[in-house]
């Protein structure tokens, strides 16, 4: 469906109060994906009457959020010692724009699918040859003429991860709606412990090559996978990225949302522990096993292909001493499964599931650090994304907490992302203790990819 967005207007929005001029220093994890991740809320609320107070309240809170998140008003910088990419928060501020839509949302069919129409309920980044021009941040809240709203939100990944970005919204929305301020974390925006690390761990410089990190799983299960981008430092990877950032509605990938009931998952989790004598089995696991099998076997890869599953770990309290949950940069390091194509498909789930639990209790303090390590290395690369899959977990994040004074969420969707195979897992907003497979595949696999993701046996 079309959607017929009218700009009213867009502002940069500064701290309320002015922070104190400083640089942070990103570490590998940062800034392994610098590019802007978009994601749009919707709320089927009524607030005609009330529409233009409470966008200019929303407007507010965000400016006294940014307070305390104040590299979110920063701009990114690459150092002139390091060549590496950091963020100089010079208060510069955020993009906010506010629209209306002429359409209701009832008209949207299933607001969690995604559509490219969608892509007019986020502010749209112009193009800048020096990447200090781009904010970091960008917000978008659009009014139907149901009286719903929508908030189109687009962050760079280098500057928060998943988490922390939750952790923005969620406080922004606490402001929002008039709740006490006092209740909310402080965040803690520093690399430090992350650097010292790195840094101090066996007084060993990072390697140069990323290809010598042969100690380190994650990366080692990726030499048998052909490179699909390559980058020699920060300078370029981000443009390395963009190639991969646009969808082709002409035949090329498309961005496909599935749908998998509760019931169904509690007992596929009850079998496995049953069948494969494991301890335990969470939602991820088998949503992550099952995933990484549907979309194996659509892609008709050879049988005696080598693959990879790879999945992010939050690594907050994994690390040592505990980064705290108040940590707003990139914690996650990537858990990795690899073996061949036929025995992926051969083997029962709760073998897969039992890979996953080994491939995430890998990730330890040392593991942890010597990976983040690793990423300090200069060039970079982005696998071929038939032979790796990347699942990312966001069943956890909290949704519920996304309340700006309007009503509860009713629904979120997922835009386009740098690296648009990826599948995203979530909870299903829109139906009860449901979930949620946001992933980009080839038009041609994605009838045999719904399919095997349906068979339920």
């Amino acid at each position: 469906m079309e959607l017929n967005v009218f700009l009213k207007e867009t502002v940069c929005l500064r701290p309320s109060e002015q922070s104190k001029r400083q640089t942070i220093e990103l570490s590998g994890l940062d800034r392994i994906s610098p590019a802007i991740l978009y994601a749009v809320f919707f709320y089927k609320c009524n607030i005609n009457s009330e529409a233009e107070y409470s966008i200019e309240k929303a407007k507010r809170a965000l400016q006294k959020v940014l307070v305390s998140w104040y590299p979110a008003a920063g701009r990114f910088r690459i150092s002139d010692a390091t060549g590496k990419l950091e963020i100089d928060c010079n208060d510069e501020g955020i993009t906010m724009t506010t629209a209306v839509c002429d359409s209701k949302l009832e008209e949207l069919g299933k607001l969690h699918e995604y559509k490219p129409s969608y892509e007019k309920l986020v502010p749209q980044l112009s193009e800048a040859d020096d990447i200090s021009k781009n904010p970091l941040v960008l917000v978008q809240i659009t009014r139907f003429v149901c009286g719903g709203l929508s908030v189109g939100v687009g962050f760079s990944h280098a500057l928060f991860d998943g988490s922390g970005a939750f952790t923005f919204l969620a406080s922004w929305a606490h402001i929002s709606s008039g709740k006490d301020e006092s209740d909310l974390i402080v965040p803690n925006h520093s690399r430090d412990a992350i650097l010292h690390a790195i840094y101090s761990l066996n007084s060993t410089p990072a390697a140069a090559s990323i290809y010598e990190q042969d100690h380190i799983i994650a990366i080692e299960d990726l030499y048998g996978i052909p490179m699909q981008a390559m980058a020699s430092d920060d300078r370029c990877w981000e443009t390395a990225l963009a190639k991969f950032s646009q969808v082709n509605p002409q035949g090329g990938l498309q961005l496909i949302t599935l749908c998998i009931n509760k019931e169904t998952v509690e007992t596929w989790k009850a079998l496995a522990i049953e069948r494969g004598k494991l301890l335990k089995c969470s939602t991820f696991e088998v949503l992550c096993a099952h995933v990484w099998k549907a979309r194996v076997k659509a892609l008709l890869l050879h049988p005696n292909t080598n693959i990879c599953l790879q999945f992010p770990v939050d690594s907050r309290n994994k690390f040592q001493p505990p980064l705290g949950q108040n940590f707003t940069g990139n914690a996650f390091v990537l858990a990795s499964v690899s073996c061949l194509v036929r025995d992926l498909l051969e083997e029962p789930l709760h073998s897969t599931i039992r890979k996953i639990q080994v491939a995430k209790d890998v990730i330890t303090d040392e593991y942890i650090k010597l990976y983040a390590k690793a990423l300090e290395s200069s060039n970079k690369f982005l696998p071929s994304m038939r032979e790796l899959t990347i699942i990312t977990d966001w069943l956890k994040f909290p949704f519920n907490a996304l309340d700006f004074g309007w009503g509860k969420l009713s629904s979120a969707a997922l835009l386009a992302t740098p690296v648009q195979e990826t599948a995203f897992l979530m909870m299903n907003l829109e139906e009860s203790g449901g979930f949620l497979v946001r992933i980009g595949i080839g038009s041609q696999y994605v009838d045999d990819l719904i399919n095997n993701f349906n068979n339920f046996n």
